[in-house]
């Protein structure tokens, strides 16, 4: 099996990539580090020389045990006279060694604090790429998979540089070696070098098979995590369904596809390994006999050439085992990078510096302006709508599900950006450049409440970081929720579990009300925020909010009428489109209304769920539609 041009050329682009990476990360720790791989291979080197002398002393030793060193430059300039006694060169030795152990220890430590900065430092990259992006982008990815890039690619990318330096290290201490073998034979150390390239020649294809493995193992690794995300995500709708079985049989299945894999790339690489073996066994023969019969070497060069070769040819095994582990890593890094750059290319613009909310307010009113909306090259999910939203007012926004409402909410928010069409504040456009700095004054209550598995305190202070625990307690007063939390035994320091998962829907959701007002926004919007609370808690929201009229705009979008009853216009919306627009009391009273076909089919429901008769259903004529307010 070998790697096509193409792959081979993008194996390389990756390798060269990820070098320039750790270099650029690490700065002048990477140079340091080359340095400190490059006098370890030297210390190791230095020590097996000074076996020379030793050999020599083997059974021809001087009365006074003074030891002739060979002619070689290095030990030459040890010894210039050319002898040194016993004792000294064993001290020389065991000197040598003991240097070069505390070297190792502190060359280790300083190549981890790299390693770790260099992955730390990536990390972060990819993280803040993702949370720096639109908000549109994430619309059409799976969590799963960016929860695996930031867990299970990254580790794999840090095995992949911890490879690469692993590669660099053996390659140093190679040339150690070879460089000490040319001083006792040139020829012999030409002999090593080309079994060493032969054989690395010939396991070039169990190098493309772990290739091809690495790829194989990030599709595989991505769908078991899948997997496994949606299934605790959702695994109260999985047990209530007793379905758990299904995704029992799908993780096993992944499961059994990677052991079948990573059987496969063990079964090449144990022939690889023992392919070397046999190689090296026959490189040893070859070797000894060519030294023996045809250079005549001595034994002492003998003994110090077969222990430099002992040490140079697993050093080739070394180098193919740490080049395959970086090519099974390599994919999740160009997999990372790939996801990083296209977070990179969907960026939101910053504000560059400017105060929250610089150049724009809401004293007089937010106006949408034909706007328009469409996920990519789809049909757009809203189209042409334009109506007002007079500040200190209520407005409440209608329509069927699917009708577009949650996508007009987000544009409001800040979060996507109109296809077409304008959204002003007080007559200033809110654009890319600005839509940071809106998005401070605006506070927003969604129908799925997300908490953190921490306490109520917690909780809340993620709108108001310094907030003291008299805000917070206003803020719950506010959203009516201080009474519950008043009767836990920790209060605002009791933990609310995963994602809330110890409080009732109620519970959560008048937290994360008092968590909107705790940010005291300019643009409050409730997105179906009170549809887990019985009749009597929204009642108590709704004359919450009732109470806030004047102090800030409000947004909300229900479908009860306790939601709706307090708002000052209604906007109704019917597939993407404005279809009535007017005031509560007006349109509530006009029998063909939106509003009024609305608040009556409600009724309905609740005189059949208690057993009422209900009076026959106004017949529905075409609905009104009035200019938007303050259009």
């Amino acid at each position: 099996m070998a790697w096509p041009p193409k792959l081979r050329l993008s194996v390389f682009r990756d390798v060269a990539g990820l070098g320039a990476v750790v270099a650029e990360i690490g700065g002048r720790r990477t140079a340091t580090a080359l340095i400190f791989l490059i006098l370890g291979s030297l210390t190791e080197g230095i020590s097996i020389l000074l076996l020379i002398p030793l050999l020599h002393l083997i059974g021809n030793a001087d009365r006074d045990f003074a030891v002739r060193m060979p002619d070689i430059p290095v030990l030459r300039w040890l010894a210039p006279e050319g002898t040194l006694s016993l004792a000294t060169v064993l001290c020389l030795l065991v000197g040598l060694v003991a240097l070069q152990a505390m070297f190792n220890r502190y060359k280790s430590l300083y190549m981890a604090r790299l390693l770790y900065d260099f992955v730390n430092r990536v990390r972060l990259n990819l993280f803040e790429s993702i949370g720096r992006a639109r908000w549109g982008v994430f619309i059409r990815m799976r969590s799963s998979d960016l929860d695996h890039a930031l867990t299970g690619d990254i580790d794999r990318v840090q095995a992949a540089a911890f490879s690469l330096l692993m590669l660099a290290q053996t390659a140093l201490l190679l040339s150690g070696y070879l460089l000490v073998s040319l001083f006792i034979s040139r020829v012999m150390t030409c002999f090593a070098i080309l079994i060493g390239i032969l054989l690395f020649i010939a396991l070039q294809p169990f190098r493309a098979r772990a290739s091809a493995y690495g790829r194989m193992l990030t599709s595989r690794r991505q769908d078991q995590y899948r997997t496994v995300s949606d299934f605790l995500g959702g695994i109260k709708v999985a047990k209530s369904l007793n379905v758990e079985a299904s995704y029992f049989a799908e993780l096993r299945a992944t499961l059994d596809w990677m052991k079948t894999d990573n059987i496969a790339y063990v079964r090449n690489s144990t022939v690889a390994t023992a392919l070397f073996h046999v190689t090296c066994v026959i490189g040893l023969s070859l070797f000894i006999y060519v030294a023996l019969v045809r250079f005549r070497l001595s034994l002492a060069e003998i003994v110090v050439l077969l222990l430099v070769f002992m040490r140079i040819a697993p050093r080739f095994m070394d180098i193919q085992t740490q080049a395959q582990q970086l090519l099974i890593n390599l994919p999740a890094y160009a997999s990372m990078q790939s996801l990083q750059a296209h977070f990179d290319a969907e960026r939101e613009p910053q504000d560059g510096g400017a105060a929250p909310g610089a150049g724009l307010s809401l004293d007089s009113g937010l106006e949408l302006r034909g706007v328009s909306f469409a996920y990519g090259n789809s049909k757009p999910v809203v189209k042409g709508i334009s109506f007002s939203l007079p500040a200190g007012k209520v407005t409440a926004l209608i329509g069927p599900s699917g009708s577009g409402k949650s996508t007009i909410a987000d544009m409001l928010l800040g979060l996507l950006e109109p296809t077409e069409g304008m959204i002003l504040a007080d007559g200033t456009e809110i654009t890319t450049e600005n839509r940071r700095a809106w998005r401070e004054q605006v506070a927003y209550v969604p129908q799925d409440v997300f908490l953190l598995h921490d306490t109520i305190a917690a909780n809340l202070r993620l709108a108001s970081a310094r907030a003291s625990d008299d805000e917070l307690w206003a803020a719950l007063r506010k959203a009516h929720a201080a009474d519950f939390i008043g009767r836990l035994e920790r209060g605002l320091e009791t933990v609310v579990g995963d994602r809330g998962v110890r409080l009732s829907g109620g519970e959560r959701q008048r937290i994360a009300l008092a968590r909107a007002l705790l940010r005291k926004p300019s643009l409050l919007i409730l997105d179906e925020a009170t549809s887990a609370l019985d009749w009597q808690n929204q009642s108590l929201i709704a004359e919450s909010i009732d109470g806030l009229r004047g102090q800030m705009t409000i947004l909300t979008i229900a479908h009860r009428p306790s939601m709706i009853a307090f708002a000052d216009w209604v906007v109704a919306i019917d597939n993407g489109s404005v279809v009535e627009v007017g005031q509560y009391r007006q349109l509530k009273a006009e029998s063909d209304s939106r509003l009024a076909r609305m608040l009556w089919g409600e009724r309905a429901d609740r005189q059949a769920a208690t057993g009422a008769e209900s009076g026959p259903a106004p017949k529905p004529t075409r609905p009104s539609v009035e200019a938007a307010p303050g259009a």
